[in-house]
């Protein structure tokens, strides 16, 4: 999923947001680099809770909230991306059908067709849950102009990952690049796409084609979506309950 879906899908699991809420909701996607890959933020299990509850407890309000993101242990990601019910993943599931147009607008070779359609649900859902909250927006805004907070978590996660001091610098500044500050819009998020798909692969994508596509997969998930985040919703708070109370 997309950042502000993140943050809001925290802030329902926990019952309270903050700033290192915040943080940790973003930072499985913020700190994904050439230093930590995708696994490294997504499936470290409860090793990093453990690791603050240590080292920090002050800030364990960050591991619980970026929890609800992970793969693992089992957040938001996990049944997004990985497995739904009897079947794959929900934006896996629902992107099925617009393959063949996103491997169009995006130039893409039809083996990669399915993961970048995933994303087009994704889109969808952020669109559909920052119209209902604009003041997300606000939050992170907030959440990325706390030096002193996002310092310390930075510090914590080098340790954490035994790398050198300063290697996590400015990961979460950085990813105010990546997030729209403007109304949004099913334009807008596709020029932001653009611009991913041009860092990470060096694609131009056809900016009017995917925001039609971002338009169609609302209404793919319409009838089912929020379905979708009650139950994930009830298994996260499950999973967390069985460390701690939530």
């Amino acid at each position: 999923m997309f950042p502000f879906t993140h943050i809001w899908f925290s802030k329902n699991v926990l019952g309270y947001s903050n700033n290192m809420t915040v943080l940790g909701a973003i930072f499985p996607d913020a700190f994904v680099s050439n230093k930590l890959n995708h696994d490294d933020t997504h499936n470290f299990g409860w090793n990093m809770y453990r690791f603050y509850q240590e080292k920090e407890p002050e800030l364990i309000d960050f591991v619980i909230s970026a929890m609800t993101h992970t793969i693992s242990p089992k957040g938001l990601d996990y049944y997004g991306d990985g497995v739904y019910g009897e079947q794959e993943g929900y934006c896996f599931l629902k992107a099925e059908s617009i393959v063949d147009e996103v491997v169009d607008a995006c130039n893409i070779p039809k083996e990669y067709g399915l993961w970048k359609a995933h994303n087009f649900i994704e889109m969808a859902v952020e669109l559909e849950v920052l119209n209902d909250n604009k003041q997300l927006l606000k939050q992170l805004d907030e959440a990325l102009h706390d030096d002193l907070m996002m310092y310390e978590i930075e510090s914590y996660l080098e340790t954490f990952y035994s790398l050198e001091h300063g290697f996590l610098k400015n990961c979460f500044k950085r990813f105010k690049h990546f997030v729209y500050k403007e109304d949004i819009s099913s334009r807008v998020l596709s020029i932001k796409y653009d611009h991913h798909m041009k860092l990470k692969h060096g694609i131009n994508i056809d900016i009017d084609k995917a925001s039609k596509i971002i338009d169609k997969a609302k209404y793919i998930i319409k009838d089912d979506y929020i379905d979708f985040f009650i139950t994930t919703e009830k298994k996260v708070k499950e999973m967390l309950s069985v460390r701690m109370e939530i």
